[in-house]
């Protein structure tokens, strides 16, 4: 199963305990396979550097996040263009998953939760990807 892991996810799962942790475990475990795209590594290097932000990782220390992500994940090459959410960012998201043949979109962002679903690529948050992990587990087993 194709997934993209949005970075408000990321960063929860790299500074809290909790939830968002449980993707992250189950791409390293080959479980699940994520997509990314170089925009969203971007994206991610920069808020783990943003001064405004309570991270605090200097260039070097975001740089070894990303460039580990960057191992665990599919980069793609988005060449769809989507205008749907307000927000460009959540249409980079959207076309990062069609692209990368997702089929789910993990988020906490609630402008893309509200979506539900866009062209077959359900729009989750943690927990609930969580719970529709356990009930397939439930009805393979």
């Amino acid at each position: 199963m194709r997934v993209l892991i949005d970075t408000n996810v990321i960063i929860s799962a790299t500074f809290w305990a909790g939830s968002p942790k449980a993707p992250l475990h189950a791409v390293r475990n080959s479980e699940i396979i994520c997509v990314t795209s170089d925009a969203f590594l971007r994206e991610l290097r920069d808020v783990l550097t943003d001064p405004a932000k309570p991270f605090g990782l200097n260039s070097r220390e975001a740089d070894d996040v990303v460039d580990a992500w960057r191992q665990l994940a599919v980069v793609v090459r988005p060449q769809s263009r989507v205008s749907v959410c307000r927000d460009e960012d959540d249409n980079r998201v959207l076309e990062c998953a069609l692209d990368g043949c997702a089929a789910y979109v993990i988020t906490g962002d609630e402008d893309l939760l509200v979506l539900g679903e866009f062209r077959g690529i359900k729009i989750v948050s943690v927990s609930d990807f969580l719970k529709l992990r356990a009930r397939s587990r439930e009805t393979k087993g």
